[in-house]
């Protein structure tokens, strides 16, 4: 008999108390795969275990470190985990945990079980209407469609499943599939999506933490700078930026409003976290809290001081880059344990400014928790600005790139004059703005190591940002050489994975024994 483990709500999904929590505690049940398709409510329950699959630790870490790890915004900080050390020192294998993708298959599970199940609802529950049932497959495809974006970009080619795993009789050795095809479904689902996707469900909460119009847009525009498909971008940006719902928030607020309150007026999409029911342990692990201050993770000193790749104090032609820039006060601070500075983001309430204009800061306490934000209004504004840098069809492109570059540059740069077309007047001095600007922006949210994937894969060579990363890795030769070759940038596939499916391939390289441990 056909059965099906689901997580059965106690609240379901749409069940906020006080637009607090999304999801109660769900146990786990074995329920009858014939019996369970009824009512409306059973069919949300498997979409609310996907929304919860991806507050899970295991998942929420590899969002941060398939996204930051790597890159240059993170170092050693204390009693780092191992396997975090090994990839940190470019000494990443196959054997490695941070190579497991079941999270994220599983989340796809849930929906490839709901978009197969779901719609045989209508003949058994009269409550249960097509629009409704349009309205959650808009839901399903985009939560599907996200987790599999995180995959093509960490690990380039994986396994592309859109059916459930139900049957005992199914095949379930798939072979990977190239990016091109897992791109091109990403795409078509998300364009299917737009059609019956809800733009606002009347609260705030709901609008943060459930898919809307403008997380599928803010998705599929992020997909399309990725495919380098430009204008697409542009467009879809154009839309999202026009929506008078989002606004930033003040660069004196930012730090509390944004990233310890959470669901802001400039949030669009963030996994909600609840203290009484699941709390997010990513953050308190890797960047502290009241009582631990010093997280696992911290922020490299060399990016802080002066230099040709420190977003801070960074000189173009005789004007210097944010000298007094909030995000470099909010966001990280002193040194904690000799290896970088301590990150503040998501680890405090609010810095809070003193007369003689230091920052004390006001850790959050372990009581509390925070969402985990996976794309707001600034970061729209800057996929923007880099792909008209990328267009670069005429100076239009690169004046219209370095005002969306100002807007949230300005926010943090108070005292500041705006930044200068005469400073950036080329292709070359503005996409290297632009990616300062999202550094300083979006550190410790997961995106730096994507931002420099993707200009390793613009000019098909990782040369343009290992000289981002190489000032990290103490001068080691053997460390950069790990890094020179394009199949380097992606992840492993897990051994044990390799040997359960046995149709699965090894990223090319990795298939060196050396290499594969």
């Amino acid at each position: 008999m056909k059965k099906l483990t689901i997580y059965i709500a106690t609240l379901f999904l749409f069940g906020f108390q006080g637009c607090t929590s999304w999801l109660d505690v769900k146990p786990e049940n074995e329920v009858v795969l014939e019996n369970y398709w009824q009512t409306e409510s059973q069919a949300t329950a498997v979409l609310s275990a996907g929304y919860r699959g991806m507050t899970e630790d295991v998942f929420v870490e590899r969002m941060l470190v398939w996204g930051e790890l790597r890159s240059d915004n993170l170092v050693e900080g204390n009693s780092t985990n191992i396997n975090m050390l090994k990839i940190l020192n470019v000494n990443l294998t196959s054997s490695n945990d941070y190579s497991n993708w079941a999270s994220f298959y599983s989340v796809i599970n849930y929906c490839n079980t709901f978009l197969h199940f779901a719609p045989g609802v209508l003949k058994t529950d009269q409550n249960f209407t097509v629009d409704k049932l349009n309205s959650l497959n808009a839901e399903a495809l985009t939560i599907r469609a996200l987790c599999y974006f995180y995959l093509v970009r960490a690990f380039n080619e994986v396994p592309l499943i859109l059916t459930p795993s139900i049957s005992d009789t199914q095949d379930y050795y798939v072979a990977k599939s190239s990016e091109r095809d897992i791109l091109n479904q990403i795409i078509t689902d998300l364009k299917t999506a737009q059609l019956t996707a809800r733009a606002d469900y009347g609260k705030g909460a709901y609008n943060k933490g459930r898919i809307t119009l403008n997380t599928i847009n803010a998705l599929l525009a992020d997909v399309y700078l990725w495919d380098q498909q430009y204008s697409n971008c542009v467009d879809l940006c154009n839309g999202i930026i026009a929506d008078p719902k989002l606004t930033l928030v003040t660069g004196d607020k930012m730090l509390k409003d944004v990233f310890y309150t959470g669901n802001s007026t400039e949030s669009i999409f963030e996994l909600q976290f609840n203290k009484d029911i699941q709390v997010n342990n990513t953050p308190n692990m890797f960047f502290g809290y009241e009582g631990n201050r010093a997280g696992q993770l911290s922020f490299p000193v060399f990016l802080v001081q002066t230099g040709t790749f420190s977003p801070f104090n960074y000189a173009a032609s005789s004007v210097k880059e944010s000298t007094d820039d909030k995000r470099k006060s909010s966001f990280f601070g002193t040194s904690a344990n000799g290896t970088g500075y301590s990150i503040y983001k998501y680890a405090l309430i609010q810095g809070i400014v003193n007369a003689d204009e230091t920052i004390t800061p006001e850790y959050r306490p372990l009581s509390t928790t925070v969402n985990w934000i996976v794309y707001r209004l600034s970061d729209v504004l800057l996929m923007k600005a880099e792909a008209l840098v990328q267009l670069d069809r005429n100076d239009n492109d690169l004046k219209e790139a370095l005002k969306m570059v100002n807007t949230t540059y300005l926010r943090s740069n108070t005292t500041a004059d705006s930044l200068l077309f005469n400073n950036y007047n080329s292709k070359g001095s503005m996409e290297s703005l632009v990616l300062r600007e999202r550094q300083r922006e979006l550190m410790f949210e997961g995106k730096r190591w994507f931002d420099l994937l993707r200009l390793a894969r613009r000019n098909n060579n990782p040369s343009a940002m290992l000289a981002y990363i190489s000032p990290k890795l103490s001068g080691d030769n053997l460390q950069s050489n790990k890094l020179k070759v394009m199949n380097a940038l992606y992840m492993p596939i897990l051994k044990s994975e390799l040997v359960i499916n046995p149709n699965l391939i090894q990223n090319p390289f990795y298939l060196d024994t050396n290499a594969s441990n």
